[in-house]
This record gives C-alpha cells, structure tokens and sequence, in this order.
C-alpha cells in the first residue's frame, strides 16, 4: 500500500529528514556493540559481516574500545604506541548503499524516509569503522537525477548527515529505478526502501561473484496494519484520491499480498546467499539493521 490517510501537516513532516541531537551517538553505540560482538565472534571462530579479513594489509592506530587481541605487540614494545593489524578486506572495502527517496516514502509516523535515512547513515558508520569507502545514493527526486555522497574518513559523517537531512520524498524513482541506472561497484550493496517499486529480479541481478547484497524494507505501521472503517486513500506520487471502505475481507485479502510480496523478496534473498530485512517505521533503525551487522 502507498498511500495514507493523514493530514497535510503530517504529510510533510513524514517526508522529511531531521537528526536528532543524540543520533550520532546511538550510531557510534551500535558501531562499539559491534566491535564488542564482532571480538567475541573471532575468539569462537564465528564468521559474519564484521568477521576478520583474509589477507594482512599494514596498521592503523588503536582505537579505544577495541579488541586487544589485535594490538601487534611487536610494535607497542619498539615504539610504545599502540597499533592493531589491518586485514586487507577490511582496509579496502567499497561499499554502496541506495536509498529509495520516492514519493511513497513520505508516510508513516515515523515516516519511512526517517527511518530509512537512519539506517543508511547508521550503515556508513560502521563503514567508517571498518575503513571502508562508503557511497550513499538516493533514487531520483522530483525533476532531478540521483545524487550522491561519499564518506572516505570520519570528518565526512556530518557532511553525510547535511546530505541525507536536504532530501525528501518526492518523485516516482525508487529502487528500481537505481537498480536501471546505477553500477554498485562496490563490494557490498545495501538497498534500503519500501521495495514495492520493483521485482526481486531486478535487484539480485546486482548479485555476483565477490559482491554481497543487502536490502533493508521500510514499511509504514499503516501499511502493515490498515485501519478498519472508511478511509481516504492519497497516491503521493501521481495525487488520486481513492474513498473505500476496509472491511475484514478486504483486510485480509491485503495481509496475505503483502506478506506474499514480502516472502518473494526473502525466498530470493536465500537463494542468492544475501540477507532481507523487512520491518516496520515504528522500530529504531538499530533493530532494522542487526540482521545485516551479524546477528
């Protein structure tokens, strides 16, 4: 479903962007909950998103908070300053996250472009983390092509945040239409949207050899659960305006398509060995993202 019965006021609001004061720190958070998990997993020989590199590339100086196991004790001896090895996977990583800015992303309370802002962001800084090369792209507006922003070292996070706070839901691209005309060229690529744009097929064609996918699917509270009663549908994207009554019937008819769409989505994340994580607004970006990061 892509549309909402709301206010205009709401509306507007469910189409922006805005960070809170405390969302850059529940994002380096959730990066020291990984490291701690990710120092556990390496001690019991656990693989997994943030699970050690293959290859040794050089150091980097320590960063507090991290796992002392990988301090090259060597070093810390002869210059008595601490440094921890580099796995060259880790070290030169490219990953690309898209982001659906579409008009359908305008609803919800949060609304979906909220959410999924927070979790694109909060994706780039555990790219960050990992010395990665992060490019965050966003689907076409309005009138406009896809826009772009790359994150190479720490200073980048608040340009990122600027970046992502200046969009809004606006438009017909989504997914899809990244999926038409954008190259990942990256080692890993993260779709976050509503993913009702497009078939599975359009998105794992993006799936090869050395490249691991990743789709996060924001829906609305709304759009899982539609209220009963008479109710005034508005399509975002073209402005039609539907009256129709939700009765039990049509109810039901709704939650079986959806959750039909939503397992046509996971069935073919299995089968190209990529993980989909399908969720609600209402849950913070933290919980949509811990199947991704590990867990």
């Amino acid at each position: 479903m892509r549309t909402e019965r709301k206010g205009t006021d709401g509306l507007r609001r469910a189409a922006e962007v805005v960070f809170d004061d405390g969302f850059s720190e529940r994002c380096a958070a959730l990066v020291s909950r990984l490291v701690r998990r990710r120092a556990g997993r390496e001690g019991a020989g656990r693989a997994s998103l943030l699970g050690p590199g293959e290859d040794f590339a050089g150091h980097r100086p320590y960063r507090h908070g991290e796992d002392l196991r990988r301090l090259d004790w060597d070093l810390l001896a002869r210059l008595d300053k601490p440094f921890v090895r580099v796995e060259r996977r880790e070290a030169g990583e490219r990953w690309a996250i898209w982001l659906d800015r579409s008009a359908s992303m305008g609803i919800g309370a949060p609304g979906k472009l909220q959410r999924a802002a927070e979790c694109a962001a909060g994706l780039a800084r555990v790219g960050l983390a990992l010395d990665a090369r992060v490019r965050v792209v966003l689907s076409a507006g309005a009138g406009a092509g896809a826009r772009s922003f790359e994150l190479r070292r720490s200073a980048d996070w608040g340009g990122l945040l600027a970046f992502l706070q200046a969009t809004r839901a606006e438009g017909r691209a989504g997914l899809a239409a990244l999926c038409e005309s954008e190259r990942p060229g990256s080692d890993r690529l993260f779709g976050i949207g509503d993913f009702l744009d497009g078939e599975p097929r359009k998105w794992f064609v993006h799936h090869t050899r050395g490249r691991r996918l990743c789709g996060v699917q924001v829906l609305a509270p709304t759009e899982f659960a539609p209220p009963l009663g008479s109710t005034r549908l508005v399509d975002l994207e073209d402005g039609q305006r539907v009256e129709l009554v939700v009765d039990d019937a049509l109810l039901t008819a709704y939650e079986q398509r959806l959750e039909s769409r939503i397992d046509a989505w996971r069935t073919a994340a299995a089968r190209h060995g990529a993980i989909h994580v399908a969720g609600s607004s209402a849950r913070p970006f933290e919980e949509l993202l811990t199947p991704l990061l590990g867990d």
